[in-house]
This record gives structure tokens, sequence and C-alpha cells, in this order.
């Protein structure tokens, strides 16, 4: 052969183990430019390209959507490196009627038959639900019919998490004359969440029935090590943690986020930490109201030797509706920028406010700033 025609047949004459592995050294967008310089590297790459840029699968909540849902499921080269399923609701898919002649329980199963095909994603994400506020006597938060049949189909198949996250942040009429079916949230059945290592649950507000639907949905988690409870608005919660605080409910839990939460006595919120004391690590508290003197109680017992915390942050914590001031340590100021926006809820549009109402220590000397944090912690 000579070296003219030897070089003619250009990168397409590699060895496909030797084009797979060349793929392996382009980032996600590069790796799709490469894709399409030749059906060779193509076809070759096909396998690191599923891996990297397959990882998550984002969708709306429209029915419309179901069907390429559908088509990665049912793709013998994708599906198995679907490790993430990220649902958003959107304008049009919270109002979007399903198809005619199309039933709920045909909906529910095509989301149980995606369900179970995915059988590597343990992650499911549903964000930005509509909802309706709740009533004297109801149910307590109703979604969208399309929330609900998604909730309805991971409850109905039980199929094994590691991560769930459930923000339910778009409001919608109660009485909104449009026909479309809505679904009480406590009437659905507690997903199956022995397996479950991270449970997000980002909701408005929230009734006895509610409160009760959380707490059943978080002691079926036992394996539980991140948790995040953020509610829209203050809400009394004494009665969930009151539910969640019995001794082993949660042995592994590591990191703990609250956010706009009331007890009418620290009492609670101090029993549900002493029984996470030997498992937890992490602490966030934002917007979390106590009687007057309860953080500062709290804080005294964080740092009196029984815990083993790494890092604690407050973000306007109050006693009493006041909230509690750390001007005098402003060492150890939170830069409002590394919190989680969602604790900013409602008022996106107020992320810097005082400086001197936000605390944040990570390191080794936890119990000795807790102690200086007690002593000079005042309200204001």
């Amino acid at each position: 052969m000579s070296p003219a025609s030897h070089f003619s047949r250009g990168i397409h004459g590699l060895p496909v183990e030797l084009l797979a592995h060349i793929a392996t050294f382009t980032d996600p967008s590069d790796l799709c430019m490469l894709r399409l310089t030749c059906r060779a590297m193509y076809q070759s790459s096909l396998r690191h390209f599923a891996k990297t840029c397959v990882h998550t699968l984002k969708t709306d909540l429209s029915p419309t959507s179901l069907a390429r849902i559908e088509e990665a499921a049912n793709d013998e080269a994708f599906r198995p490196y679907i490790r993430n399923l990220q649902i958003v609701g959107n304008s049009k898919a919270s109002t979007e009627e399903l198809p005619p002649r199309t039933t709920n329980e045909v909906h529910i199963q095509a989301w149980c038959n995606v369900l179970k095909r995915l059988v590597n994603c343990q992650s499911v994400e549903l964000h930005y639900s509509a909802y309706t506020t709740t009533y004297s006597g109801g149910d307590g938060i109703t979604l969208d019919e399309t929330t609900g049949l998604v909730l309805k189909a991971i409850a109905t198949e039980h199929i094994p998490k590691e991560f769930f996250s459930l923000e339910i942040m778009k409001y919608r009429d109660r009485h909104l004359k449009d026909s479309l079916p809505q679904f009480p949230l406590t009437t659905l059945d507690i997903p199956a969440f022995s397996h479950l290592k991270e449970l997000t649950l980002a909701i408005p507000d929230a009734n006895t029935e509610t409160i009760n639907w959380m707490a059943k949905m978080i002691q079926g988690a036992k394996s539980l090590k991140k948790l995040a409870i953020i509610f829209n608005w203050a809400c009394k919660s004494t009665s969930l943690l009151s539910q969640i605080s019995s001794v082993g409910c949660l042995p592994e839990l590591q990191e703990v986020t609250f956010s706009r939460m009331t007890f009418g006595s620290s009492a609670a919120l101090g029993i549900f930490l002493y029984n996470i004391r030997d498992s937890v690590r992490s602490l966030t508290f934002s917007t979390v109201q106590v009687e007057i003197g309860g953080w500062r109680s709290i804080l005294r017992e964080l740092g009196g030797g029984m815990y083993q915390l790494d890092s604690l942050t407050l973000h306007r914590v109050m006693e009493s509706e006041e909230f509690l001031s750390f001007r005098r340590i402003p060492e150890y100021a939170l830069a409002e920028q590394s919190l989680d926006k969602r604790l900013y809820r409602p008022f996106s549009l107020c992320l810097f406010g005082r400086g001197d109402v936000s605390f944040s220590y990570s390191g080794p000397r936890f119990n000795q700033v807790m102690q200086k944090v007690v002593a000079l912690a005042e309200l204001s």
C-alpha cells in the first residue's frame, strides 16, 4: 500500500477501539461535534456519548413529552446510562389536558412502564409543580393532574430510588373553572423509599393531613442521609418533628436543611437533633422561628460535646419574631451567594439583606465557636 493511499483513509480508518478511546478526551460540546465528523466516529463514540450526555433526562409534565421519554426508555444504547429523571412543570404542562380517549389509568401505566425500564435511574425530581391551597376539611395540598399521575406511578411500582425531590411552587386558583382533574397529595400512596439516600420536599404550605403524609414518607426512608424540608411560608412544624423524632427513626441521617418552619417550643427541634446526634454532620436552618431564648439553648447543646458536627448555617433564624443577630461575630458571616436559592422563596428578588442575621461555620473548632456564638448572639 502506498503512503498516499494509507493516509487517504483518514480517521475513520483507525480501529474502533482507538476511536472510542479518542472520544473519551473530549468535553460534552466537543464530543457532539466530533461525532458528526464521520460515521465511524459516530458509532464508536456512542457508548461514551451515552455515558456522558444522557446521565440526566429532563422533560416537562405535558403529555406530549411522554412519548420522548418512552423512546429513550426503549433505546438499548441509552437506557442503561440514564441515572436521573428530571420532570419540570411549565405553564403549558399544568393546564394541558390529557389527549382524547386517554384515561388516567392508561397515563399512569405509561409512566409505570417508563420507570420500570429505566432500571439504573436512581433519582427522580419533580420541579415547579402546580398546586392549590389547603382548606378546612380538605385533603391538604392538591396537585395538578400530571404531577399526580407521575407520583401515583412511582407509588404504584415501588421502584427503589436513592434520590427523590418534589418541588411544588406554582400557585393555581382552586376555583379555576377549567375542569382539569386534581390530585389531593395526601390520598397518594407513600412510595417505597427504603433505599432512599436523599429526600427534598419543597412545599408551599401544609395542614395536618399534609404534615402526616410527609412524616410517613420520611419514616419509611431508613437509609436517608440527606433531608431537606423547604416550606414557602412559615409553617407550624412541631407535629412533623414529633413524628420523625423517635429513636432509630433516621439512624444514618447526616445532613439536614429546614426552611420556613415555626416551633411553639424549641424542645421539639432539640429532641429531633438529639436523636440524630450520632450521625448528623451538617445543619442548615433558614427562617426557622422558636420561642425567646430557644435558639441560644439549641446552640449551647450543639456545642456541648455530644455532637460531631462539621458545619452549621443559620440564615434569618428568629426567636419570637425577632431575628437573631450575629453582628458581634462578623468573622463567621454567611456568604449568601452560597446559600441554596430555594431558601429565599417566595422572596426570590430579595437575595441579599442584613448581613448580621446570617451565620456559617465549618471547621474543626466547632464546639469552641458555638460557645462564642451563644455568648455574643443577640436579638435585633
